[in-house]
């Protein structure tokens, strides 16, 4: 009986590049070249999508969905080595984060977006990040890393020249001073950060630093410079230059009438709390006006106790 044929086996031949040729098609190049920037472009196209709907979701209030777009609006921009337009998803992501008061998520996108910044060499867009990160870690707690943040974003600012972004950073810093216990500090911070508003005309800007440098004269008990604020506060409100919502606007008030108490100015408080009191009424805050109401009760006899008290001296003379 004869034995099987072995399998026939494939014979490999090592050859250098000299000896084997492979041959290159210029037009096979060409279409694969072809193709691959096809897909670049497709995919760039996706990504610019998820893009505009994430900030669509995001302006209406809806950050689930806004979340999930940016993120993959984040990784298309990564894959196709596009730093500018990671910068400005990460940035996003990171203002998103700090909306919904999640703020190590905030920290986290801030610190990427700062690096490619870097990268970039984007000094505005650095200026802006180092801003946020400041905001996000006072919130945090981390006010000695609030304060070089916000420290760096100042300085940026008044090396480019920036005065917006210079008034913002005043206003930034002086709230870390503040969160820091340094009130004078804060209070002086925020005094220059009202001129740059002023001179600029940022109305929006402008209410916000007048409610923070209200609150913190009162907290300094200096109560004539904290109710000039919240009146001057009230004066732009009343005269729709900014939007301010009804809960800020009766926290303005509250403050202002206990600056006013304060002072022995019941006058001043009465007109307040009347003010204060027609918007609960509009409202129909009805346990806010019962609460109003005897503010009220007790404004009056405080000011019918000091008319009485400054006439006793007179009667005494007669």
């Amino acid at each position: 009986m004869t034995s099987p044929t072995p399998p026939m086996r494939p014979t490999y031949i090592l050859a250098d590049e000299a000896t084997v040729r492979i041959p290159r098609d210029p037009s096979l190049l060409a279409q694969a070249e072809r193709i691959a920037q096809g897909y670049q472009q497709c995919q760039a196209a996706e990504a610019s999508q998820w893009l505009k709907q994430g900030l669509a979701h995001l302006r209406q209030g809806q950050y689930t969905p806004a979340l999930a777009l940016l993120q993959q609006a984040l990784q298309s921009y990564r894959n196709l080595g596009d730093k500018e337009r990671q910068a400005k998803v990460l940035l996003t992501l990171a203002h998103l984060y700090y909306r919904v008061a999640d703020y190590l998520w905030a920290a986290d996108y801030g610190r990427q977006c700062l690096r490619v910044a870097r990268e970039l060499g984007d000094d505005a867009l650095m200026q802006q990040t180092l801003g946020h990160l400041g905001n996000s870690y006072r919130h945090l707690g981390n006010l000695q890393r609030a304060l070089e943040y916000m420290g760096q974003s100042l300085t940026m600012a008044k090396k480019n020249g920036d005065r917006p972004g210079e008034m913002r950073s005043l206003n930034n810093l002086a709230m870390v001073y503040r969160a820091k216990g340094l009130t004078r500090q804060a209070a002086t911070l925020y005094e220059a950060s009202l001129m740059m508003t002023t001179a600029l005309g940022d109305r929006a800007t402008k209410l916000q630093i007048l409610q923070n440098l209200g609150n913190t004269y009162l907290t300094l008990r200096e109560y004539a410079q904290a109710i000039d604020c919240y009146e001057q506060f009230l004066t732009l409100h009343e005269n729709g230059e900014g939007a301010v919502d009804n809960r800020t606007t009766r926290r303005v008030l509250t403050q202002l009438t206990l600056a006013s108490i304060a002072m022995g100015d019941h006058n001043r408080a009465i007109v307040h709390l009347q003010h204060h009191l027609s918007i609960a009424c509009a409202l129909g805050d009805t346990k806010g006006a019962a609460s109003l109401i005897d503010d009220l009760k007790r404004s009056y006899v405080a000011l019918s106790e000091a008319r009485v008290a400054a006439l006793r001296p007179e009667m005494t003379s007669i």
